[in-house]
């Protein structure tokens, strides 16, 4: 179970870099509205699967508990950052909001889990 968690942490870093880099790549057309591309969606929706598989892994493992308040703050962020790709997804010109605010969520979500912390000790 420990390898699962560990594989599933890998992939939850790399649909962060999914989002982020999708918001770096296009850095140049902050000005003009970016496009949202179709890895901030996927990088969405891998860090929601594998945050949720984690979060059950650690519970069944049995010798911690999840923080449930940081779980569901991070699972809203989550949410929002997904609704808000997946509306502006298809659109060639975006707001300008959009993507730096998809970026912003991210680093919030990152803040919640270093700062308060997911996981608590028995």
């Amino acid at each position: 179970m420990e390898l699962t968690n560990k594989i599933l942490l890998v992939l939850h870093l790399l649909g962060v870099g999914a989002l982020l880099s999708g918001f770096f790549y296009q850095l140049k057309d902050i000005t003009k509205g970016q496009k949202v591309n179709a890895g901030i969606i996927h990088g969405a929706w891998l860090m929601l699967i594998t945050g949720f598989a984690m979060s059950g892994i650690v519970e069944s493992m049995g010798q911690e508990h999840v923080n449930n308040v940081v779980i569901g703050l991070k699972a809203v962020v989550l949410t929002v950052i997904f609704f808000v790709a997946y509306t502006f997804n298809k659109k060639d010109k975006t707001p300008v909001w959009v993507v730096p605010t998809i970026a912003g969520l991210t680093t919030l979500n990152i803040v919640f889990a270093i700062v308060w912390g997911v996981i608590q000790s028995k």
